[in-house]
């Protein structure tokens, strides 16, 4: 036989947990929602300023050069500031919102914006501010990006037109600075970034308390397993949730689980306990015999043959104790091994009333059928043959006076109902209600004599039970006893043979 060598369960160190691995998670999911989302808007802001920028330099050019425009002589140093200084605000913002009629140098001073005057041949007449730009002669206007102390900038320009003969007076060139642009985008920056920081505060704090929610039955299951690994027979379950989820559907079958573990400890528990305690009072009495065959029996035949013989009955009665605590053990675990048997009742019903009618032939056995056809039923056939045997014997063991045994089957509603009844001994109404306890003997000398060990009505009762079944006694002390089992029929149930 292959021998399975069991290791030791480690015990768990600090392992990280699910919870805070998701809450890492959504943390990042959350943070970078936020951070695209707003780099996203940043983005189009900016991008929208910057073209309101370009729009505003367009229309200064174009403001600039309609304004000179009306000079109708050669563009001098002397006219060109002549015509800056008489033009305001509102006069050259065409298309753009007026902030009032003050001079206008100083507004294009505000805006970052210069403007260079150049003559027919390209000699720079007059600017606003110093500037190192390139002019080049450009008969067609124009604007183009630049780069000035590594900052965006437009450079406009065109040729400046007289207005009533259409000749050229001379060139203008524009550079705007793109001040407002600059000072509103690092702004932005500043405001991005420490909305960034905070939500990264928000987005942490919020995934993390997401995961500890959302996670809160696997920390309970945890805890659970944990206290039952402490304390097998523990009675700590999983707290269902009101919410109908998964976690909830999953911490009842765990919880159902944790039941049956719990009974089946208990079971083995009672199982070596009763065994002990039942086994104590055989082995005692062979102990008994063997010390006194040590001490006189060796030259005494008839204590020998009596204690040989006393021996051999103990060690029997042991091991029908044994296979009937297996019997017992069995029949707890029906609805693990056997929930799909199924089992002709009226068949094996009518084999085992033979069966008796043969072996006891100074017994009286009656039936009565009121079946006119078969049932069948979700049991074992072993086990439906094992109850009807127990309590036929039962029956058969305390008809001291009267040998007569009824028995009668059948259906009422979705169940089939057997009875077995005797006109022997009989037990009180204490007696009834102890009866299917272990190891319970009505009269213990006298059950003793007849070889029980008062397994037999728990094993029936457990069995029945197992199978939704149930198992009832009526009983007048002196007048015999009634047995009535029932057992739910399997309703549209046809046999593989009729199929």
């Amino acid at each position: 036989m292959r021998r399975i060598n069991y290791m030791p369960t480690k015990k768990r160190g600090n392992p990280k947990s699910i919870r805070w691995k998701w809450g890492f998670l959504l943390s990042i999911a959350f943070f970078l929602l936020y951070f695209l989302s707003a780099l996203l808007m940043l983005n189009v802001y900016t991008g929208y300023h910057y073209d309101e920028q370009k729009d505003e330099a367009e229309n200064l050019l174009y403001s600039v050069q309609t304004a000179l425009s009306e000079i109708d002589t050669k563009l001098s140093v002397n006219s060109v500031e002549s015509m800056f200084e008489k033009i305001s605000v509102s006069t050259v913002t065409k298309g753009l919102q007026s902030v009032g009629n003050y001079p206008f140098l100083e507004d294009l001073k505000n805006r970052g914006a210069n403007i260079r005057v150049f003559d027919t041949e390209g000699q720079l007449l007059y600017e606003t501010q110093k500037s190192y730009t390139t002019f080049i002669k450009n008969p067609d206007t124009y604007l183009r990006e630049t780069k000035l102390n590594n900052l965006e900038a437009f450079v406009a320009g065109g040729p400046i037109l007289s207005k009533e003969e259409s000749f050229l007076l001379g060139y203008v060139q524009i550079v705007f600075r793109l001040n407002d642009y600059h000072t509103v985008v690092s702004q932005m920056k500043q405001y991005f970034w420490l909305v960034t920081a905070i939500v990264l505060v928000l987005s942490a704090a919020a995934g993390y308390g997401i995961a500890i929610y959302f996670f809160r039955p696997i920390k309970q299951m945890v805890d659970t397993m944990d206290a039952i690994e402490e304390d097998t027979l523990s009675e700590t379950r999983i707290k269902i949730s009101k919410s109908k989820d998964e976690f909830t559907d999953l911490s009842v079958h765990i919880n159902g689980l944790l039941d049956k573990m719990a009974l089946y400890v208990t079971q083995q528990k009672q199982f070596v306990e009763d065994v002990s305690h039942e086994l104590r009072t055989p082995t005692a009495i062979v102990e008994g015999h063997l010390k006194l065959l040590n001490r006189w029996g060796k030259e005494d035949p008839q204590i020998l043959d009596e204690s040989l013989a006393a021996s051999l009955t103990e060690i029997q009665r042991m091991k029908t104790l044994v296979q009937e605590m297996l019997d017992l053990s069995r029949a707890e675990q029906v609805e693990i091994h056997y929930k799909n048997e199924v089992t002709p009742i009226r068949n094996v019903v009518l084999h085992t009333f033979h069966n008796f009618k043969m072996l006891y032939p100074d017994f009286v056995f009656n039936l009565d059928d009121d079946l006119n056809r078969e049932i069948y039923v979700n049991i074992y056939r072993n086990h439906f043959e094992q109850i009807l045997v127990i309590l036929m014997d039962n029956a058969v063991k305390y008809s001291t006076d009267r040998h007569e045994i009824h028995l009668s089957i059948s259906e009422s509603m979705s169940y089939v109902q057997i009875a077995i009844q005797d006109f022997g001994e009989g037990m009180s109404q204490e007696d009834q209600q102890k009866i299917f306890s272990r190891f319970y003997r009505v009269d213990k000398a006298r059950s003793r004599n007849k070889g029980g060990n008062g397994l037999g009505l728990s094993i029936a009762k457990e069995l029945l039970e197992g199978y939704k079944g149930d198992i009832t006694v009526e009983s007048v002390l002196g007048h015999g006893s009634v047995f009535r089992i029932q057992l739910p029929i399997l309703k549209n149930y046809v046999p593989d043979e009729e199929l």
